[in-house]
């Protein structure tokens, strides 16, 4: 790679080249101002597989699977993080219920040691029928800097400029990390057997739920839940994974405790010895994570209890330096009581600061220039239960706490230890998009003391 690296050139252009009359109009390059401020510029080990994931990204952030046509070049921008060890890539589909991470370990990257910094760029149609021609043995080139993102191949090079995060990616990340939380490795099969199982899952089921349950060395897929199964809701969203297999050496289905729902969350990691392709999957084509709501409860603990603009900086601060963010040693450094801790990690996911690693099962940090408090406030069951609360409008009752929102009254109850409610919301979900408003104000009134006799 040593002589290749001296025949690689990237250049920036201010726009393209084209005839003016009967003149050609030719533009001249301008320094990479990537390059120049990179947390990380070099080769990668294994460039079709780095090409096939940053492509698959692509695709999932061009999707909406809710219609059955897409737009070929919309929303393809992924978050690129690098954390000192190690660069992350991550895409949210445009119906936000599929989530691609593609994570390159230090053993991939050629070029030293990785920065600390996040940016978000597109990947226009220049940089994507580029990546289409990357062979095996082609160099690949990134060069990834606050201001965007430079990739040279045999081609030449291209530079994709930082863009700004969409608001909508704010709340599916935070609610992604939420989700990806209680998944556990349930199956681990060879890719070539992940191949076989996806293309029947897209012929025969693709638009079913299905479950996926070991069978001896082989899967078998049921149509109801089962202990140590694998929810494939709308399994036709696998098909983002297809180019990838043929390189990867093993696929984990990943999954939560069974909760009685008729669809859950799963989880799908592709394993290439130097990096892994991760994907999420929500519990339906037209369930978005962003709308999960699974962080509601942390976040009005929160609200109530402590200072979330303290909170949020301290742990951000912390972060910048270890970019593993456990629970465990979050408390230790801060001496934190775990309410506290989880409250503060729920406010920073909520700002997109804080992502799940399901392989390793560790949160990671993610810095993105977003205040927790601001973010949160776009939340509007949250900032709905904090209306209710401000206004007075919770009883506390020997039944429960009833909640007058409108011209009518809820009962937020204890049922089965942990809070239910009356609301025509709660009764169509269950708790399984998280809480509805009045249980979020009731948990905000009952750690203040707020609520009426």
């Amino acid at each position: 790679m040593g002589t290749l690296a001296s025949t690689v050139d990237t250049r920036v252009y201010g726009r393209a080249s084209g005839l003016a009359g009967d003149h050609l109009a030719l533009t001249t390059s301008t320094p990479d101002r990537v390059r120049e401020q990179a947390f990380y510029s070099g080769f990668v080990r294994t460039p079709r597989m780095v090409a096939g994931g940053l492509l698959a990204l692509a695709d999932i952030a061009g999707a909406d699977f809710r219609q059955a046509r897409n737009d070929p070049w919309r929303g393809r921008d992924p978050v690129v993080t690098g954390d000192g060890e190690r660069l992350r890539f991550e895409a949210l589909s445009m119906c936000g219920g599929l989530y691609g991470r593609l994570d390159l370990a230090a053993a991939e990257l050629e070029g030293g040691a990785t920065g600390r910094g996040t940016t978000n760029v597109d990947i226009n149609p220049p940089l994507y029928q580029a990546l289409t021609r990357v062979g095996g043995a082609d160099p690949l080139r990134l060069s990834v800097g606050a201001d965007g993102l430079a990739v040279a191949t045999l081609d030449g090079g291209i530079v994709e400029k930082k863009v700004p995060l969409p608001t909508a990616w704010l709340r599916g990340l935070a609610e992604v990390a939420a989700r990806a939380l209680p998944l556990d490795l349930r199956l681990e099969i060879p890719a070539g057997r992940a191949m076989a199982l996806l293309a029947e899952m897209s012929a025969r089921s693709g638009r079913r739920v299905r479950w996926l349950l070991p069978a001896g060395s082989a899967v078998r897929a049921t149509a109801g839940p089962a202990p140590g199964g694998v929810c494939a809701a709308d399994g036709f969203r696998l098909s983002v994974l297809r180019p990838l297999l043929p390189l990867a050496r093993t696929v984990g289905l990943y999954a939560p405790p069974l909760s009685g729902a008729p669809a859950q969350v799963s989880g799908w990691v592709l394993d290439f010895g130097t990096a892994r392709f991760t994907l999420l999957m929500s519990a339906g084509a037209r369930d978005g994570f962003a709308g999960d709501g699974q962080l509601l409860a942390d976040l009005a603990t929160d609200a109530a209890t402590t200072d979330v603009d303290a909170d949020a900086d301290v742990l951000s601060a912390l972060l910048a330096t270890d970019p593993v963010a456990s629970r465990a040693s979050v408390g230790v450094r801060t001496g934190w009581d775990p309410t506290r801790v989880t409250a503060a990690l729920a406010a920073l996911a909520t700002a997109g600061q804080v992502g799940y690693d399901i392989a390793e099962a560790s949160p990671f940090h993610r810095p993105l220039p977003y205040r927790a408090d601001v973010v949160a406030a776009l939340h509007p069951r949250l900032a709905a239960a904090r209306v209710l609360a401000g206004a007075g409008r919770l009883v506390r009752t020997a039944a429960g706490i009833e909640v007058t929102s409108g011209d009518n009254t809820y009962l937020v109850h204890r049922r089965d230890g942990e809070l239910a409610c009356t609301c025509a919301w709660w009764a169509d979900h269950q708790g399984r998009r998280g809480p509805c408003k009045h249980v979020v104000a009731a948990v905000i009134v009952e750690q203040s003391g707020r609520s009426h006799e």
